[in-house]
């Protein structure tokens, strides 16, 4: 996923009369701004291949002229579901919740992977195959600004999901007589 700044100046290209957000915009400023097409999905609706999923009170925004999966305000989410459809739901619960973990976590993209990888396991969706499949999907990005390569994307989230392992249960001490 792309820097915010990025995803947002294309959505601006995409409409002659959009106009800059201001700083920390709502959903509904994005929706005024970019040129049409987009709604919003109240904090709670979004079902993504049957699967309830939300980000806190934070709504999200369907925007289908984003030329990017997701992104990221500190008020909101934005998916192009158009992409966002063509992978498998783990990819796509994956691919919101590290875009969810930025709002929670800030900019960082190994805290947002390692915070979708949690998020997963701890609901059930993301599994080992689950895991397979999110590391196939970023196998081929290259290092940028802002991200470690794929493979080296792939190691660190296998590291959380390891650590984000339940722990066994530990049977309480024996009762004095």
């Amino acid at each position: 996923m792309r820097a915010v700044a990025f995803a947002w100046a294309l959505v601006c290209a995409g409409g002659a009369a959009a106009q800059s957000l201001k700083p920390n915009p709502t959903p509904q400023d994005y929706v005024e701004r970019n040129g049409g097409g987009a709604t919003i999905v109240a904090p709670g609706q979004l079902v993504l291949d049957g699967h309830h999923i939300s980000c806190g009170k934070w709504a999200t925004v369907l925007d289908p002229n984003l030329n990017d999966y997701a992104g990221s305000f500190p008020q909101f989410v934005v998916l192009n579901l158009s992409y966002v459809a063509k992978v498998p739901v783990a990819v796509q619960l994956w691919i919101f919740s590290h875009e969810c973990g930025h709002i929670f976590g800030g900019p960082d993209e190994n805290k947002a992977d390692c915070y979708a990888v949690r998020r997963g396991r701890a609901a059930g969706w993301l599994d080992t195959q689950g895991l397979d499949q999110v590391c196939n999907f970023i196998s081929v990005a290259q290092p940028d600004a802002r991200h470690v390569g794929g493979p080296d994307r792939c190691n660190l989230m296998r590291e959380c999901y390891r650590q984000a392992a339940p722990k066994p249960a530990t049977e309480p001490p024996p009762k004095a007589q």
